[in-house]
């Protein structure tokens, strides 16, 4: 079943602002500097992004100096700052004969209510302080924000409903180790991991339907390289800004608050490859060329680009060898199926309540037929020709992707 998108036109909603998160800059910082490159051809780096300064206030907290964040002692829950493989036969959305890790932390599962919260203990991460529940894990505390589709509303993983906005509700998240499949196991060189879920939502591609001038250069708003969901991935200032250009309300400063700092510690930060990011034209159609969509060029294609964190293009999610179906293909077990957390719900999360489906989630690349549109998958998995969402719309999955130079 196809998601019936709307367009969400320029309201300060459509800034994209996490719920749980404080988007205001702290610190400047710019992006890496352009390669011109494939997306496999990849080179380690250490972290580019500059996270807050902060230090736990609960009992058993201990800083990781080299970028404010907390990490937790032995009694508290423990950051995931290096890989962890999971066991051979382990499920997921390629099944059980791929390969999947666990990397990094963000919150996901909705408290129990068995579980009470001490606000008073905290450890901070970039943009997001995590307190000690009386379990030893953390929890993050978010205000409510359901995506509504008619008479369906969104439920999390307890049955309870998730409140709209305007109910002013707010409720706790667990903080979990994030799921990855490596979606090249078997091959020489960095390993490419891709989130099991749908870890968050309401990060528009760009909060505007606009065009932008750049030394006299247009700008469209499904341009990749300058838009907020990148800034936003890696923890960064629009590069738009960064390259000279006058910032409009949607050109939002992640610095040091993007997902990035959030889900990782500094360590972990360290060993995530600066990658040559292909954002060419060929890079916008299916991996099987067999597109009639059309003659292989993309008036939208950018510049490719360096960074840590990134979305997946078009060509790599139809990459047979990467573990993905032809672009067509769609429906249960599909491997592009993204199954929407509990904390992305409360994010304004869209998803489909179909049993084996889940939400719509963004690509990187720029749909070729219109300025205002990216590409993604929608519910049942399908990249096909009508998968294209307008770049504003604040319900679209964030489903990041990341190298590492080694698995263990």
């Amino acid at each position: 079943m196809k998601k019936v998108l709307i367009t969400l036109f320029t309201t300060i909603l459509a800034l994209g602002f996490i719920a749980c998160s404080d988007p205001s800059s702290s610190s400047d910082s710019d992006s890496d500097s352009e390669s011109k490159s494939t997306a496999t051809e990849e080179t380690s780096g250490t972290s580019t992004g500059s996270s807050t300064s902060g230090t736990g206030t609960g009992a058993g907290t201990s800083t990781d100096s080299a970028n404010g964040n907390s990490e937790t002692s032995d009694k508290n829950y423990q950051f995931h700052s290096t890989v962890t493989l999971l066991a051979a036969g382990t499920d997921g959305s390629a099944g059980p004969e791929a390969t999947y890790c666990t990397f990094g932390d963000w919150p996901q599962t909705i408290k129990a209510e068995s579980v009470t919260v001490d606000e008073t203990k905290s450890v901070t991460m970039g943009s997001m302080t995590y307190y000690l529940g009386s379990d030893d894990n953390y929890y993050a505390k978010c205000t409510e924000n359901a995506y509504v589709d008619g008479d369906t509303y969104n439920t999390y993983s307890d049955d309870t409903t998730v409140a709209q906005i305007d109910a002013n509700s707010t409720k706790y998240f667990k903080v979990e180790p994030i799921k990855w499949r490596v979606l090249n196991p078997s091959a020489e060189g960095n390993k490419i991991l891709l989130a099991e879920s749908i870890l968050t939502a309401n990060i528009p591609y760009y909060g505007s339907i606009s065009t932008r001038t750049l030394n006299e250069t247009t700008i469209y708003a499904n341009n990749y390289k300058y838009s907020n969901i990148r800034a936003y991935l890696n923890g960064t200032k629009n590069q738009f800004v960064t390259d000279g250009g006058t910032g409009t309300e949607f050109d939002l400063d992640w610095t040091g608050k993007g997902f990035l700092q959030a889900a990782f510690t500094s360590s972990a930060q360290s060993l995530i490859a600066t990658t040559t990011v292909d954002n060419s034209a060929a890079s916008t159609n299916p991996a099987s060329n067999e597109s009639t969509w059309n003659d292989g060029t993309n008036d939208y294609a950018c510049e490719n680009t360096r960074d840590k964190i990134f979305l997946l293009s078009e060509k790599e999610a139809t990459t047979s060898d990467y573990g993905f179906t032809e672009y067509d293909q769609y429906g249960e077990e599909n491997s592009r199926i993204r199954v929407t957390t509990d904390y992305a719900k409360a994010n304004y999360a869209y998803y489909e309540a179909t049993a084996g489906y889940g939400g719509w989630w963004w690509l990187r690349s720029p749909y070729w037929g219109y300025s205002d549109s990216a590409r993604c998958i929608i519910p049942d998995g399908n990249a096909d020709d009508d998968s294209n969402c307008i770049v504003n719309d604040l319900d679209g999955g964030v489903v990041p992707a990341l190298c590492l130079s080694s698995l263990e």
